[in-house]
């Protein structure tokens, strides 16, 4: 529903930029940004409730203020802390009900920081989610030596963000009279950082990178299988085949071997032709001691050889050539599969935030992958 980030001066005209929409405001023309969810046609419709409180320029502002309190010299002080306050997905009011939603949760920021630390609190409208950003300087009263210094750590400590939600969500039911929906499973716990945030959706995204790996993984292997299954089945069919043709030819040899011509070949018997080569005596021209229901059966028979010897043939080509795939298969997995799931997984890491692959891999080891990118 809610979460905060700190910013150092750096950061802080980008975030400036993207509050007023001045990053993608040129003129009457829209520059397209890297944020997709910027809808242009709707940027009209977005407004700063502090404007009243805190007309000058963002960036003035923050130089004034910062001007007027104890701040360190140093480059990596946060100056500035944004709270993102997004509209509840359970929120049901029309436009004046979200209207005073943002105007709620910007009146109960001011109570919680300080009005006079606002900086700006736009409302966007055209992103997907109605949310606003509550930017502010982290200023504290200093008890050590008096007055007021700069301490984003001290503003919105641990127990801020703790309380953060469960605050919020009273203070929008003495407003609306009613429960709007602020906590969840996600909020009742305590507020999490954007760097959080990411961090988890990283996670997330990792997660979901070596799932699909995974399913790569298994679909390689599926195949195989597949590939071993055709190579067995075509196996069994060529020693079907291969024992129905010694069969034939066996019976063949057995009608023959009582007769003069035994050696004559199938193909020789498949042109014979007893309705119209009768001899004399009523046998066949050409062979002696044959009857002619002989030669019908030994042509059948050849016939079916023929046929048999046909679809071996084939069936060879096929195993031979699901032969020859078995051992690229196997050599791509054995040796393509772990390279390709260390590449995946360098691309998944890539691109998690920085500061998640910082947690992973020391400083110096990131350094030395972005030397070799180089």
């Amino acid at each position: 529903m809610a979460h905060m980030m700190k910013m150092t001066r750096a950061a802080t005209g980008h975030m400036f930029n993207h509050y007023g929409r001045s990053d993608i405001i040129d003129g009457d023309n829209y520059v397209p940004r890297s944020n997709e969810n910027i809808n242009p046609e709707l940027t009209g419709l977005n407004y700063n409730l502090a404007y009243s409180d805190q007309p000058q320029e963002q960036l003035d502002f923050l130089r004034q203020r910062l001007s007027e309190i104890k701040v360190q010299n140093r480059k990596d002080v946060n100056v500035m802390v944004d709270w993102v306050v997004t509209l509840p997905q359970a929120f049901d009011g029309d436009e004046q009900d979200l209207q005073n939603f943002f105007q709620e949760a910007y009146r109960f920021l001011n109570e919680r920081y300080g009005k006079e630390n606002v900086i700006s609190a736009y409302v966007h409208m055209d992103e997907t989610t109605p949310h606003m950003h509550y930017a502010f300087v982290p200023v504290v009263e200093d008890k050590k030596k008096g007055g007021y210094k700069l301490s984003a750590k001290e503003a919105v400590n641990r127990k801020d963000l703790q309380t953060f939600h469960n605050d919020l969500s009273k203070h929008m039911e003495r407003s609306f009279g009613k429960d709007i929906g602020i906590l969840n499973e996600a909020t009742k716990e305590g507020n999490k950082s954007i760097v959080e945030l990411k961090r988890g959706a990283a996670q997330e995204k990792l997660r979901v990178a070596q799932e699909e790996l995974q399913k790569i993984a298994q679909n390689a292997s599926k195949t195989l299988e597949i590939l071993q299954r055709d190579v067995y089945m075509l196996k069994s069919k060529k020693r079907a085949l291969e024992d129905e043709i010694n069969a034939l030819e066996s019976e063949r040899k057995a009608v023959f071997a009582k007769y003069e011509n035994s050696k004559m070949k199938i193909s020789e018997i498949t042109s014979l032709k007893p309705e119209y080569d009768r001899g004399l005596f009523g046998g066949i021209k050409g062979i002696t001691g044959i009857s002619i229901s002989d030669i019908d059966n030994l042509k059948a028979m050849a016939i079916k050889g023929l046929n048999a010897s046909e679809s071996l043939e084939k069936l060879q080509a096929d195993y031979n050539r699901v032969q020859k795939l078995i051992p690229t298969m196997e050599e791509r997995i054995a040796d393509g599969r772990e390279k390709a799931i260390l590449q995946e997984k360098a691309n998944a890491f890539d691109k998690l935030p920085e500061e998640v692959r910082e947690q992973v891999l020391p400083k110096k080891v990131m350094a030395q992958q972005k030397d070799r990118k180089r």
